[in-house]
């Protein structure tokens, strides 16, 4: 076989004959193997086979898919696999929205995209309510498909717009304590591997996915310049004295601060099983890598930082997220000024507990 024909608007897919005469599509990136594409060039077999080589999916294209009728879900997601605005996403956003993309093909596949009813909506959210958090991701991921069908005129508009999420009573991960940082602190001294993360973690302000990535080639200048996996955001940061002390300890000639105990580095799903486990052991099962992430961004509200100065630590694009800190540190804020109009002036004073009036 030879090099084969390069396809316009396919990189990396090429044409070639085989040794038969029959032409056939083939998908070749540098450092992977060789994925041969299925159906003819345009056709949604084609679209999905090049989407799914593109992510590095190499099975073979599942029975029927050949045959998928114009105009419903099924059709729009092979649409949206082949599109540039899926090709731009993180591959972390990849993964999560295909992961729903694909439930929803498997259960709804055969539904038209221009008949798609608020109603059907609802009743498809109202299945998954023994699970709120997994309901609304189907939500944000179903209004992105369909924000997507109206672009390419499939639908005139959006029928997930207007329908609430579930509301969840829970906080999410659990934000650290005070308390619980010095725990951990405790059982895994300077020097620690486990103490290396949870320093990177705290006193960075990101996620595991950034954390177990940083090295030294990302210090320039005294700062860690860090480009956020999810979101792409660029953030250059000051490394603060506790984290510099953690950072000492990482021999020296390790490129990645945290690794395995071979030295490779960790993947996603291991960093994560690791530091539970190191969490544990410190007696607090019910700490995350996420809550601390959350914990920094809590002491930088109680710091009296602003909004926008968190967001320039945490990359966060809006200030939703980062209210949720910054209202919590004006409601003590509120309760201490409370406590001083109370006691006149003074608002180190603590109140008495009276029994039928405040104590002076």
């Amino acid at each position: 076989m030879g090099r084969g024909l390069k396809m316009i608007g396919f990189p990396h897919a090429s044409a070639f004959r085989d040794r038969h005469g029959k032409v056939r599509y083939r998908f070749r990136r540098k450092g992977s193997r060789t994925i041969y594409l299925v159906g003819l060039p345009g056709s949604p077999e084609f679209a999905k086979s090049y989407a799914d080589a593109v992510d590095g999916v190499t099975s073979r294209l599942e029975i029927g898919a050949g045959r998928t009728v114009p105009g419903t879900i099924n059709a729009l997601a092979v649409a949206i696999y082949a599109s540039a605005e899926w090709h731009q996403l993180a591959p972390t956003t990849k993964n999560s929205r295909k992961g729903i993309i694909e439930a929803m093909r498997r259960d709804y596949g055969a539904l038209g995209v221009a008949t798609l009813k608020q109603g059907h909506v609802r009743t498809m959210r109202d299945k998954k309510r023994e699970t709120p958090s997994a309901a609304n991701n189907f939500l944000k991921v179903l209004r992105w498909m369909m924000t997507f069908a109206v672009d390419r005129n499939l639908r005139p508009d959006n029928p997930v717009v207007g329908i609430k999420p579930l509301r969840i009573e829970s906080d999410g991960f659990h934000t650290w304590t005070e308390d619980e940082v010095t725990q951990f602190e405790a059982r895994w001294p300077v020097g620690a591997r486990e103490r290396l993360a949870f320093d990177l973690l705290l006193y960075t302000v990101q996620r595991s996915g950034d954390v177990r990535q940083m090295g030294r080639q990302h210090i320039r200048q005294g700062r860690l310049h860090v480009v956020q996996d999810k979101t792409g955001a660029r953030l250059s940061l000051p490394i603060l004295e506790r984290l510099a002390a953690s950072l000492a300890t990482a021999p020296a000639d390790q490129m990645m601060f945290v690794v395995t105990a071979y030295g490779q580095p960790f993947t996603a799903k291991g960093f994560s099983n690791w530091f539970s486990a190191a969490c544990r052991e410190a007696g607090l099962p019910h700490c995350s890598a996420h809550g601390l992430r959350k914990s920094g961004a809590t002491r930088l509200a109680d710091g009296g930082c602003s909004e926008a100065e968190i967001m320039a630590w945490t990359g966060h694009q809006s200030t939703n997220e980062v209210q949720r800190y910054t209202q919590a540190r004006n409601q003590s804020g509120l309760a201490d000024s409370a406590v001083t109009r109370l006691n006149g002036t003074k608002g180190e004073q603590i109140l008495a507990n009276p029994t039928t009036r405040l104590a002076k």
